[in-house]
């Protein structure tokens, strides 16, 4: 009798394991959502310019500087910049000086900037960035304050994402 008891046991173990297993496999997996500096620029994600800018950032106050504050005015430029490049399909938009100093608000503005493509997403061109030093120097520029930033993704091009980053501020 207890055998029977124990096999009766047994098989409503199982029947409520299996009802257990069958029914999470009827609610819908958790997705867990991709962080924006790992999204894929070419499979059309936007640049989450808010994560660079984050990423940028923590590089910075490693390295003993201050944050910088995205500037729409630089990033609407780097887009066009980033924009013309796309359209050439080319990895530069031509020979200007990666730093500059002009007249801008408020008196004499320093300018850092870089121009790069084929980065198909912010962690691979930021890594890039960080192992180039032209590019590096425009991340650690110290008098920055502000930053542009752009990606354009270009379907059936050599470099297929194209970037421009502007890193400026007051020329102290």
């Amino acid at each position: 009798m207890s055998r029977r008891v124990f096999a009766g046991a047994v098989r409503g173990g199982l029947a409520l394991a299996v009802a257990v297993s069958l029914a999470s496999c009827s609610t819908p997996p958790v997705e867990e959502a991709t962080p924006g500096f790992y999204r894929r620029l070419d499979e059309g994600a936007s640049l989450d310019a808010q994560g660079a800018l984050s990423l940028i950032n923590s590089y910075r106050v490693r390295n003993g500087l201050t944050p910088l504050a995205l500037d729409e005015g630089l990033s609407e430029e780097a887009r066009r910049r980033a924009s013309t490049m796309a359209a050439a399909d080319t990895s530069t938009w031509g020979q200007m000086p990666t730093l500059t100093a002009a007249a801008g608000r408020g008196g004499a503005q320093v300018r850092a900037e870089r121009a790069s493509a084929g980065y198909r997403t912010v962690a691979e061109a930021f890594s890039g960035w960080r192992d180039s030093p032209p590019h590096n120097r425009v991340l650690l520029e110290p008098r920055g304050t502000r930053l542009g930033i752009a990606a354009v993704d270009r379907p059936g091009t050599k470099y297929r994402v194209y970037w421009d980053i502007i890193v400026a501020g007051p020329d102290r």
